[in-house]
């Protein structure tokens, strides 16, 4: 997975520059021994021993070079072409993959609401079916998983604006979003599941061990609970087709860039902590997961790529040291001041940006292995 990824975003650095002519020394799939390579037009082409990743190599690129083609020497826009590229080629490819996805979990959720759900308190409202959710809390709602990521800012007791198109016309809400709480006690032959909205009680099911909802012997006699703020309303469905399948793709491609940067913005302003942050251990972990889920285990597999591709592409682009999105921001300074940071300066920013990201790595991981091992 990691080596498509990357090779696809140093492939996006590669047919960008050799359009507008840059000079290409090597382009590589892999890192470490060369196994296999061969040199057409001056740019050597390399199959390397280590599968995570790759790289394309360019004249002048961190040091300064006579050579008219050469990396520095080229116009700054066309720098910063080749250098978004790569991000953008990973979003690309995430976007494809979903117009893969989308079609086997048809039908989609809507942001239109179908029913509203008895108990919650938006029941009493005003709220009918049919009336499409254009904003939350003055987020605007393009398609339902926007629901679902602003939902998460939720806390009880307050209350929430809800702004629905109906006839043609915008009419706003307010109301205070209901608890759901929803029970799974585990039993030598299944798993009974009992769910309630604000308090009232709405039942119990009961769903059988089977190959894809197998038997957890550490779980056997155990009850988990979970609660969940929301708006109390069951989402319209709408089915995949050949025409529709591109705009759903594209929702859930812009989905999950909004995830990327929300989760950012989180981190950042002190929502969520570090030590809820992941990384390769608990990916790797996640795609032996993703492996072995069984009969669907290829659509999960590609779903998860899918998530990787975008969150490498966006965080890519983040003005970071060390990252195409550093880059980036030192070319933007050069076009705005019309001339380019000296070469120097700008390699010991990446290279301590390059330590620190490294550190990132070392912390993240231990804590990743603190928890498999917890």
């Amino acid at each position: 997975m990691f080596l498509v990824m990357v090779s696809l975003h140093e492939f996006g650095h590669f047919i960008t520059a050799k359009l507008m002519g840059f000079k290409i020394l090597e382009y590589a799939i892999g890192f470490g021994p060369v196994l296999l390579k061969s040199k057409k037009s001056e740019i050597q082409y390399s199959l390397r021993a280590i599968p995570f990743g790759g790289y394309c190599k360019f004249e002048g690129e961190d040091s300064e070079s006579s050579d008219p083609r050469a990396f520095s020497n080229r116009p700054v826009w066309q720098r910063i072409i080749v250098v978004a590229a790569g991000g953008v080629f990973n979003v690309i490819l995430g976007f494809i993959l979903f117009l893969v996805i989308v079609p086997f979990v048809s039908p989609v959720s809507t942001n239109v609401i179908d029913e509203v759900v008895p108990n919650s308190y938006i029941e009493e409202s005003g709220l009918l079916p049919g009336d499409e959710i254009i904003s939350i809390d003055g987020k605007k709602v393009n398609f339902y998983s926007d629901i679902t990521l602003y939902t998460q800012n939720f806390k009880s007791g307050d209350e929430s604006e809800l702004v629905v198109k109906r006839d043609g016309e915008k009419l706003k809400f307010t109301f205070k979003p209901s608890s759901s709480v929803t029970s799974y006690t585990y039993k030598e032959d299944g798993i009974d599941v009992s769910s309630s909205m604000n308090g009232v009680d709405e039942g119990t099911e009961f769903y059988p061990y089977s190959e894809d909802l197998p038997k957890n012997e550490e779980l056997v006699g155990k009850t988990e609970t979970s609660e969940r703020l929301i708006i109390g309303f069951r989402p319209r469905a709408k089915d995949i087709n050949i025409f529709n399948v591109w705009g759903e793709a594209w929702n859930e491609t812009r989905f999950v860039v909004k995830l990327v940067y929300s989760s950012l913005w989180q981190m950042v302003t002190g929502q969520i902590g570090m030590e809820q942050m992941s990384g390769p251990v608990v990916v790797v972990t996640e795609v032996n997961n993703a492996v072995n889920s069984g009969s669907d285990s290829w659509l999960y597999i590609l779903n998860l790529t899918a998530l990787l591709t975008i969150n490498l592409g966006v965080f890519n682009l983040l003005p970071i040291p060390a990252l195409d999105g550093g880059r980036l921001f030192f070319m933007i300074v050069e076009l705005i001041r019309r001339k380019p940071i000296p070469v120097e300066k700008e390699g010991m920013v990446h290279a301590i940006g390059f330590l620190l990201l490294i550190g990132l790595i070392i912390f993240v991981s231990f804590h990743d292995i603190m928890k498999l091992i917890g």
